[in-house]
C-alpha cells in the first residue's frame, strides 16, 4: 500500500523558482560571460553552439537517428553551417564531415530541382483586362535548408535555462554584485527576461544595470562623434573609440565572426 503524502508535503512541481538551486554548470557559464565583459547569456550560448556542433561532427553524425533528424530539418541554418565548416577546418583540417552532410542534402534536393516548373503559372485576366490572382499552388520542396536546424533548437532550450538560472542568481548577494559591475544583458535578453521573470529584485537589478550601460554608451557615442569633428580630431582617443561596437553588441548581440567562434574550447583534435 502506497502511503499518501501529508498535507504539509510540497511536490517538486509546486516548488517556486526561488527555491530551486541554480545549475552549477549554468552558473559557471554565466560567471564566465560576466567576466568576458558582454551579455552573459549570449556568451554562454556561443559555447553551447560550439560544443553541440563539435560533438555532432565528431561522433553525432555517425548516428543514424541523428543524421536522419539533421536531413529532415534541412541541415543546419546558414550561420551554424558556416560555423561547422570553420570548426572542422580548425580541428581536423579536412572538411570530410561537412562534405558528407552536404552530399546527403544535395542528393535529397536533386529531386526538388528536377521537379521545379520551367515557368510561372500564367495569370488570368478578367473582362476588364485586370490580372486576377493565381490560385495555383507554389511548388513544394522536400528540402528547405536550415528550416529545422538542430543547433537553433538546442540554443532556444538553453537560452530559457540560462535566463531562469540568471534570475535566481541575481537574488544572491555575491552574484548580484558581480552583475552590477558588468555590462549586463543585451537589449534582446533584457526584453525576454522582462516577459519571463517573476522576481522583482532580479528585474530591478537588470533594469538599473541596463540603464547605466545605455547612459554610458550614449555619452561615449557622442564623444566618439565629437572627436570626428575636424576641430577636435587631434585629441587623443579613449574608451569611446570602441563605443560603436559596444553599442551594437548591446542592441543586436555579439557578432558571429568565425575566428572568434573558433577560439572557444574544445581544443584542437586531428583524429576522429
Amino acid at each position: 500500500m502506497i502511503a499518501k503524502p501529508s498535507k504539509d508535503a510540497v511536490s517538486p512541481v509546486a516548488l517556486s523558482r526561488k527555491q530551486r538551486k541554480p545549475s552549477w554548470f549554468a552558473r559557471a557559464a554565466l560567471e564566465r560571460g560576466l567576466a568576458a565583459g558582454g551579455c552573459p547569456v549570449c556568451s554562454s550560448l556561443r559555447h553551447v553552439a560550439r560544443r553541440y556542433i563539435f560533438s555532432f561532427l565528431y561522433e553525432g553524425m555517425m548516428s543514424g537517428s541523428a543524421r536522419a533528424q539533421f536531413l529532415k530539418g534541412g541541415g543546419f541554418c546558414r550561420e551554424h553551417f558556416w560555423q561547422a565548416k570553420a570548426i572542422e577546418a580548425e580541428c581536423w583540417a579536412d572538411g570530410f564531415g561537412v562534405a558528407i552532410l552536404c552530399e546527403n542534402l544535395l542528393a535529397r534536393s536533386l529531386n526538388d530541382v528536377e521537379r521545379m516548373p520551367s515557368a510561372k503559372l500564367a495569370k488570368k485576366t478578367n473582362i476588364f483586362g485586370i490580372e486576377k490572382p493565381s490560385h495555383g499552388k507554389p511548388p513544394e520542396f522536400g528540402v528547405v535548408p536550415g528550416s529545422g536546424c538542430t543547433v537553433c533548437a538546442t540554443l532556444e532550450e538553453s537560452e530559457n535555462h540560462y535566463l531562469t538560472v540568471l534570475e535566481n542568481l541575481l537574488e544572491e548577494t555575491e552574484f548580484s554584485q558581480l552583475y552590477q559591475h558588468s555590462p549586463g544583458l543585451c537589449f534582446y535578453h533584457l526584453r525576454v527576461s522582462a516577459g519571463q521573470w517573476r522576481s522583482a529584485s532580479a528585474l530591478t537589478l537588470a533594469r538599473s544595470t541596463a540603464g547605466r550601460v545605455v547612459h554610458g554608451l550614449i555619452a561615449d557615442l557622442r564623444e566618439f562623434q565629437r572627436k570626428h569633428d575636424y576641430q577636435f580630431s587631434d585629441e587623443p582617443r579613449g574608451s569611446e573609440s570602441a563605443s560603436p561596437e559596444r553599442a551594437l553588441e548591446f542592441l543586436v548581440g555579439p557578432r558571429t565572426e568565425l575566428a572568434g567562434f573558433c577560439d572557444l574550447v574544445p581544443a584542437r583534435r586531428h583524429n576522429r
